[in-house]
């Protein structure tokens, strides 16, 4: 039919890359590993031939216990080439969570590299050196090479978890052709170009890495980095500048972290980071002040979920403390004002054509986030003036006050201008009731004692009409994305919600 539009699988829409560029650098790591795009393809083909010989088919689910590697990129573009799907097996599972894990996504195959301990009762495994030795397939007919990668490209190919920083981390499913055509649209908003260097310290179990990194740089052409993602500031500071990175996401504590290494140094700037991408929490001012003063680099907020892709974002070459994003290509957006009197205030509604295709067995969660064709986000937005958006945190973790609603990442950065306080963090004691019960944990700074941040903090919770609890902590807990992981801090502070 004249007008209709191909889909185009994410192999097929690599392969088409390498065609164009097959001698120039598609994935290297810090430690000195590297392959072009022409090598990227050839070792794809391989595993794929490996993960074919050990019974994967199209519709399959593959489970991963992997550490970054170009192995671990190429072992996810063959699952795509083979119209099957991934599903990674996380670093902070316990044992009764890789049992979900398991239960939930029904793996014909585990691939690991021998790092971690994997189920002894679980699926059959192979080694991922087994799979990248294997000998790649013969070229399919002409024929059979369309209905194929037709096929594929419709398919699911990733089981990808939430990043598990509200609850048990839900399952959800991406198509390929969404997922190709997600990404394209934001590249083509974001301004990546061939020439860009691509710098990853998520692991690639998530989608920080995957998709603002791994096939945010593979679309378009570009070099994508791979670091560890245990490595210390001061060493990814190092390695940011080594490779002349023009490409980075992380989140707001990672930048901190960063300029903080970077001042033990006097300062140390990055003048070739041209696209400071920061997402996934709220970004303070303060944050973005820092960096520039810093490091030199002005960040760019973006926005966006696992499950809907990137929604919203800043792009403006000129350097400010304002935080207001404005919709992607292709997104559409909405306020749910959910107190009267502050209809500026309230749950981000989004509309997209190319979303993932939901959660997996979990009715209850998809009836409330995916109500088509809305997608209704769970996060505070406040609506600016000139119509663009600042994400305030969740709606779960609002509290009252008498001013109004105020998120809790919001009061978390005030409570963190107190001298005595190094990190505070606000957790509402009836998540999702609007009320004003807090309860919050707080990390004394250097030269300070539990009883003086837990003075200073009480202090603070007293002016906003704030009642509940302070509770001092030796740190933090953070999810592998590097959220904060409020589900364990819940359960270490007693309250109602916790998990692992």
């Amino acid at each position: 039919m004249a007008g209709t539009v191909t889909a185009v699988g994410l192999y097929q829409a690599v392969r088409d890359v390498a065609g164009r560029r097959p001698g120039a650098v598609a994935v290297r790591t810090t430690e000195g590993a590297s392959v072009t795009y022409r090598e990227l393809v050839e070792s794809t083909d391989r595993v794929a031939a490996g993960l074919a010989a050990h019974g994967v088919a199209a519709g399959d689910t593959v489970a991963v216990v992997l550490r970054n590697s170009i192995g671990y990129v190429c072992l996810i573009l063959a699952v795509a080439r083979l119209g099957a799907r991934y599903v990674p097996l996380m670093a902070n599972f316990d044992d009764a969570g890789v049992r979900t894990a398991l239960d939930r996504a029904r793996p014909a195959l585990l691939v690991t590299d021998g790092h971690r301990r994997t189920p002894a009762d679980g699926p059959a495994t192979v080694d991922l050196d087994t799979l990248t030795a294997a000998t790649p397939r013969p070229e399919p007919t002409a024929d059979h090479a369309a209905g194929s990668t037709a096929a594929a490209a419709t398919a699911i190919f990733r089981l990808l978890w939430t990043s598990g920083s509200t609850g048990f981390p839900k399952m959800m499913a991406w198509r390929q052709d969404r997922f190709v055509t997600e990404r394209r649209r934001w590249l083509a908003d974001t301004g990546i170009r061939p020439d860009d260097v691509f710098f990853c310290r998520h692991t690639l179990d998530v989608a920080h890495a995957t998709d603002l990194h791994v096939f945010a740089a593979l679309l378009s052409g570009a070099q994508l980095v791979l670091a560890d993602p245990h490595a210390p500031a001061g060493t990814l500071l190092a390695q940011l500048a080594a490779h002349r990175a023009t490409v980075t996401s992380a989140l707001p504590q990672h930048y901190a972290d960063l300029v903080a290494a970077a001042r033990g140094q006097g300062r140390f700037p990055l003048p070739a980071l041209r696209r400071p991408l920061c997402g996934g929490a709220y970004l303070s001012p303060a944050i973005i002040r820092d960096a520039a003063d810093v490091l030199g680099v002005h960040i760019r907020q973006i926005y966006g979920s696992t499950e809907f892709g990137l929604a919203l974002g800043n792009m403006d070459d000129v350097p400010q403390t304002d935080t207001a994003m404005v919709p992607v290509r292709g997104v559409g957006t909405r306020l749910e004002a959910f107190v009267p009197g502050h209809p500026d205030v309230g749950e981000l509604v989004l509309y997209s054509d190319c979303t993932s295709e939901g959660y997996v067995d979990a009715p209850q969660a998809n009836a409330r986030t995916f109500r088509r064709p809305e997608f209704w986000t769970g996060d505070v937005a406040e609506r600016t003036p000139q119509g663009g958006y600042r994400i305030l945190g969740r709606v779960s973790e609002t509290l009252a006050t008498p001013a109004g609603p105020l998120p809790a990442p919001v009061l978390d950065t005030e409570l963190a201008t107190a001298e005595a306080v190094a990190q505070a963090v606000s957790l509402a004691v009836h998540p999702g009731d609007y009320r004003e019960a807090v309860a919050v944990a707080v990390v004394a700074a250097d030269g300070h004692s539990g009883d003086e941040a837990v003075k200073a903090v009480e202090e603070l919770l007293a002016g906003h009409g704030l009642t509940g609890s302070v509770h001092p902590v030796a740190a933090i807990p953070r999810t592998p994305v590097g959220k904060i992981d409020k589900p364990l801090l819940r359960t270490r502070l007693g309250l109602a919600g916790g998990s692992r």
